[in-house]
């Protein structure tokens, strides 16, 4: 009786995912309609050529999943972008290396620029929400703006290979 509870809680909860999913929602799908399926790569601080930081965007489930790691001169952060199959949003979540944690939405606005809104908890337990806006200057130049009392903005260059 038990196995067969279990089974079909399994199959409830994996139907229930699958019946939810569009092979149209992919991440990739979602990406070439926002014309940012030119994103995956690793970018490097314009100045330093990455010696300040370095983001990369990786396929880690082809069309489906970007791990997107950074790395600058005092933490390194790996997050998941995916799209929730029951509501289609593009979401975030990551970690870095102290024990702070973040998720977050990905949305396009109006200018075609992506825009992370993320909740965060520091790794000394304390809450916190920031917007992250990335504007595409190009195919090989990135602007980033940390929307703070007073906005942090950088540019990352793709790398060479």
């Amino acid at each position: 009786m038990k196995s067969l509870l279990i089974a079909l809680v399994a199959t409830c909860l994996f139907g229930s995912f699958s019946a939810h999913a569009s092979a149209a929602d992919t991440l990739m799908s979602k990406l070439k309609e926002a014309k940012w399926d030119g994103i995956i790569g690793t970018w490097v601080d314009e100045e330093t050529g990455g010696k300040n930081n370095t983001t990369s965007y990786a396929w880690k489930i082809k069309d489906r999943v970007i791990e997107v790691h950074t790395k600058d001169k005092d933490n390194e952060t790996v997050a998941l972008m995916g799209v929730n199959a029951q509501n289609g949003q593009v979401f975030h979540m990551g970690a870095d290396k102290n024990g702070a944690s973040s998720l977050g939405e990905w949305k396009i606005d109006a200018d075609g620029s992506a825009v992370l809104s993320l909740a965060f908890t520091g790794a000394d337990g304390k809450q916190g929400a920031v917007q992250i806006r990335q504007k595409m200057l190009g195919k090989d130049k990135l602007e980033i703006t940390i929307q703070l009392a007073q906005p942090l903005r950088y540019t990352l260059v793709r790398k060479k290979k």
